[in-house]
């Protein structure tokens, strides 16, 4: 009876711990498909802005999700909100190209309402134009005259550069510092 008893007990045990973990497995898929959605905003907008706005980009290729977890003995996994991004490389041939990155509570808000994320009023033309001028500078900044040249295709218009090869990726990888 009593080794009956002891292994209801344990059998209950790890029933309850399969639930809890279960729950918390959910729990962070459920967060990463939030944070999926929000990032496919910011991939749809900045994708559409460069392909009206600027000529010379052959390839536009994101580089899917990067979400850092942070492990706390005491909350368990959980997400600083700084640590989902998304990069992007804007080629403007086929090996030469920059990267911008973006990140979800920049360019997005959480709508409690919604239960979702939206743009936010700071993923807007200039501060789009901003980042891609201050990233395209930090990388031509040491690089030979001749190098740099190529990037000189790359520039704001109205002619856009509809041609360009678009490559959306919204899997979830770890961020790594």
């Amino acid at each position: 009876m009593k080794k009956k008893l002891i292994v209801v007990m344990i059998v209950g045990i790890l029933f309850m711990l399969s639930i809890i973990v279960g729950r918390k497995y959910l729990d962070k898929k459920s967060a990463e498909k939030e944070y999926q959605d929000g990032v496919e905003l910011i991939q749809n907008y900045v994708t559409d802005y460069l392909v009206h706005n600027y000529e010379g980009i052959e390839k536009i290729e994101w580089q899917g999700v990067g979400i850092e977890w942070r492990n706390s003995p005491i909350y368990g996994t959980s997400l600083f909100g700084n640590y989902v991004n998304s990069k992007v490389k804007i080629f403007v041939s086929k090996d030469n190209y920059f990267t911008v990155r973006f990140t979800l509570t920049d360019e997005t808000d959480y709508d409690n309402v919604l239960k979702r994320y939206v743009e936010s009023n700071s993923l807007n033309p200039e501060n789009t134009d901003f980042s891609i001028k201050s990233d395209l500078e930090n990388t031509i900044y040491s690089l030979s005259q001749v190098e740099k040249e190529e990037f000189n295709k790359l520039k704001k218009s109205s002619k856009g550069s509809q041609d360009a090869k678009v490559v959306y990726n919204l899997s979830i990888h770890e961020l790594k510092h």
